[in-house]
């Protein structure tokens, strides 16, 4: 018989220890954020943090741009000068898998205090360098400082973010694009003027004092270290940087995750009561499972192992995929596009002064801007994450086939402007998709090693380029569009789409029990 009351029945402690299963760190920190607001923290923040992603491109372009001037500098063949770019990448991949890792273990706090100012001194060093293999070397220390900033400074920001502004994790691949463009700036106002005289009709071999005349690419390099540093600046004195809660609270150092909350809160001008009652005891907190990965970290499995198990292998594979050829194909043009740009002609039009190349790549620069800003938009509508993806990574391996067959200098901006919007798109999608698809406890890992491989990439492809462009100019461009539909259809397969993070959680939690059921118990 149905009772006569409409009152709810108080639970019974059992009941409530059985409703608070399901309940992850995470979960928590995320209501106290939610509960802690956006405000002034969080803006400062996203500078601070863009601020990394910022120089990670800016290098990236700097070094891609000064390429044909250090080529003449040290007189190198075209074959071998791609490993100026390949030792950056190798430090950067060294950086990446050592970083993420690192903050996972040791917090984020460090890595993104550490990163800037080793970049600043190497980036320094590097204009002064002596030989070809002296500025090699260089800027393989610079790589292994600036490539920790793609897996620990978006990691860090996603942690101190309510989960209604996750979207501006996306947003902040903007400061990527600004990178490319200070950079390209930088090379219109100081290339043209410091480097060895272009050849003429008249004097087709013109004479150069290359200590005097061709001291550009060592300005342009200072330059950008002088822009690193006042970057490290702000970071280091405009806010005062904590641990992230979630971090702490992980770590079950639950009086440091209150005292940051509230210092938060504080920062942001609010007036919000967080005390000791809104997390969890010791004793009560037996009863909250860890997210999936949490609970194989509790039972001392790797963090790598964890990504390599039933429940993310598909995942995390697929991951690594998307950033290897996107790397290989964004890098592929890149490094090709400054040398490529020197040498096009079309029939009726004068051949291109160094001028008119920095104009252009500058052009192609400032086109990547709006794709961040756009891609924000995007991922929150129907489209999502991987429709974003999917779309940005196919419509660049169209654009490049129309820059393959280009009859005039519009044309080709048109198109490498294209290019530059929808790559800068699919950037900004994958580095907001990877931390967000992954729990706490292995985020800086999953971001590091997909950020570690696309270095490895990175550091194959410039060389491959150098050797593909000797044998057709053309080559490397084909290779770029071959990868980019390659990228399209690993989106495709992604089992995972993280617009909706709750529904993403449940799937997880569905997978993870189906598996567990059909594994043996492990025996210690």
């Amino acid at each position: 018989m149905a009772p006569s009351h409409p009152f709810t029945r108080i639970p019974t402690s059992d009941e409530e220890i059985q409703a608070h299963e399901h309940v992850s760190h995470g979960d928590i920190v995320d209501g106290l954020l939610s509960k802690v607001g956006f405000g002034t923290f969080h803006r400062r923040l996203l500078i601070m943090c863009g601020f990394g992603w910022l120089a990670d491109n800016m290098w990236l372009q700097a070094v891609a741009i000064v390429l044909p001037r250090v080529q003449e500098h040290f007189d190198i063949s075209d074959q071998w000068i791609g490993t100026v770019s390949s030792s950056l990448f190798t430090g950067m991949m060294l950086g990446a898998v050592f970083w993420g890792p690192y903050s996972d273990k040791y917090g984020r706090k460090i890595p993104f205090t550490m990163t800037l100012s080793i970049t600043t001194v190497f980036g320094l060093l590097s204009g002064f360098a002596f030989s070809f293999w002296s500025l090699c070397l260089l800027l393989f220390f610079l790589g292994i400082g600036v490539g920790g900033n793609m897996p620990t400074d978006g990691a860090l920001y996603l942690e101190f973010l309510p989960k209604k502004y996750h979207y501006l994790l996306t947003f902040m691949s903007v400061f990527f694009s600004f990178g490319a463009v200070i950079a390209s700036i930088l090379g219109y106002i100081i290339l043209p003027y410091t480097s060895c005289p272009e050849p003429t009709a008249e004097d087709p071999h013109p004479t150069c004092d290359l200590s005097v005349q061709n001291r550009g690419w060592r300005i342009m390099l200072i330059s950008t270290a002088v822009i690193t540093f006042c970057m490290f600046l702000v970071r280091s004195l405009w806010l005062k940087l904590p641990e992230t809660p979630k971090y702490l609270m992980t770590h079950d150092r639950r009086k440091e995750t209150l005292i940051v909350l509230q210092d938060i809160a504080r920062v942001n001008g609010q007036h919000v009561e967080i005390t000791s009652m809104d997390i969890p005891s010791e004793d009560r907190n037996e009863h909250i499972a860890f997210d999936t990965v949490e609970s194989e970290s509790a039972a001392d499995v790797s963090s790598l192992k964890a990504l390599l198990s039933p429940y993310w292998r598909k995942t995390m594979i697929l991951t690594w995929c998307i950033w290897i050829f996107t790397s290989v194909a964004y890098t592929m043009f890149n490094v090709f596009l400054p040398k490529y740009l020197e040498t096009l002609g079309f029939e009726g039009e004068a051949p291109p002064s160094r001028k008119d190349v920095y104009w252009d790549y500058m052009v192609y620069s400032i086109a990547g801007v709006p794709g961040s800003v756009i891609a924000s938009y995007m991922i929150e509508t129907r489209l999502g994450r991987k429709g974003t993806m999917a779309g940005s990574a196919f419509g660049s391996s169209v654009g490049l086939l129309l820059f393959s067959i280009i009859s005039s200098r519009i044309t080709m901006l048109l198109s490498s402007s294209a290019v530059s919007f929808l790559a800068t798109l699919l950037y900004a999608v994958i580095y907001g998709y990877t931390p967000e698809v992954f729990d706490t406890t292995l985020r800086g890992t999953a971001v590091g090693t997909a950020s570690g491989l696309s270095r490895v990439a990175g550091i194959i492809t410039p060389i491959a380029c150098g050797f593909l462009f000797s044998v057709s100019p053309g080559l490397p461009l084909y290779v770029a569009i071959a990868g980019f539909a390659v990228v399209g259809v690993c989106v495709v397969l992604l089992p995972y789409e993280t617009r909706g993070r709750k529904q993403l959680k449940a799937k997880i939690s569905r997978t993870a029990s189906s598996s567990r059921s059909t594994m043996p118990s492990p025996s210690h």
